[in-house]
């Protein structure tokens, strides 16, 4: 059955707020080690105080021992327990300090692989670029931002032949990366669209075209249909505002929005 705009829209702000729940138990997490290791310290400079205390007990003669016992027994029993808590501390310390690394390292990882990605596909559209297309990378996300003057005619969701070709040569890069998950947006300006049949507005314009979009990518390579989801936002997130011909240009385009998939940072979060 058809989604409905409504469908993509809700798929797309769960990714979206998958990504920011993400970002904030990893920075969660990386403040929580940092006061941890500040407690740490805190215990082992008390461990260090206790200690030399029971080197100075030590460091008198018998008599002294033999009226302190009561008293040495005491600090042996607290510097026993506070060296517990230290060596809790401690590995505790070592597990969280092992879970950044790890985070880390992937995030590291993840941002290399999708800066090669964005370079494949800028060579891949060599010669289109400054001609309606532009790359960009934001969020750790890839944007193909393409204007409908290079994919559609006024009106239309049938895509051009220069589009097809350049749409082509997208998905045979995607088709070579089969852990990115693709969104494709269609977006109008916000003169009215008095349309009749099937599209009514710009709502409709802007998921038809990037439906459109979409059974191109998906033709033209073997890419999995669930990595990949088409939504209309009509003429509600324009790049600049529509108060000049050039700026409605700008904001008639469809991005494909390239993103890297999240599963290893969320299962290295959830681990205990």
């Amino acid at each position: 059955m058809r989604k409905s705009n409504a469908d993509y829209e809700v798929q797309v702000k769960e990714q979206k707020d998958r990504i920011s729940t993400l970002e904030g138990e990893m920075k969660k997490l990386v403040n929580d080690t940092i006061a941890m290791g500040e407690k740490l310290r805190d215990w082992h400079n008390r461990y260090d105080k206790l200690n030399k205390q029971y080197e100075y007990v030590l460091s008198n003669n018998s008599t002294l021992m033999a009226a302190s016992a009561k008293e040495n027994l005491a600090l042996m029993e607290q510097m026993e327990l506070l060296q517990n808590k230290l060596q809790a501390k401690e590995d505790s310390l070592r597990i969280r300090e092992k879970r950044v690394n790890e985070l880390e390292d992937a995030i590291s990882r993840k941002d290399s692989a999708m800066n090669f990605l964005r370079n494949k596909i800028a060579n891949a559209l060599t010669g289109f670029e400054g001609k309606g297309l532009t790359i960009y990378t934001k969020n750790g996300q890839v944007y193909v931002s393409m204007e409908n003057s290079l994919l559609f005619a006024s009106g239309s969701y049938s895509v051009s032949k220069r589009g097809v070709e350049a749409l082509e040569n997208i998905a045979g890069v995607l088709a070579e990366n089969k852990d990115i998950n693709v969104l494709v947006e269609g977006h109008t300006d916000n003169d009215p669209f008095n349309g009749s049949g099937t599209i009514k507005d710009n709502w409709d314009l802007s998921v038809m075209r990037a439906t459109s979009v979409v059974k191109i990518l998906t033709g033209a390579a073997n890419l999995s249909q669930d990595r990949i989801t088409a939504a209309g936002k009509g003429e509600f997130s324009p790049l600049v505002p529509n108060n000049s011909a050039e700026n409605k240009a700008k904001n008639r385009r469809t991005e494909i929005i390239l993103s890297p998939d999240l599963s290893e940072l969320a299962e290295i979060l959830e681990a205990e």
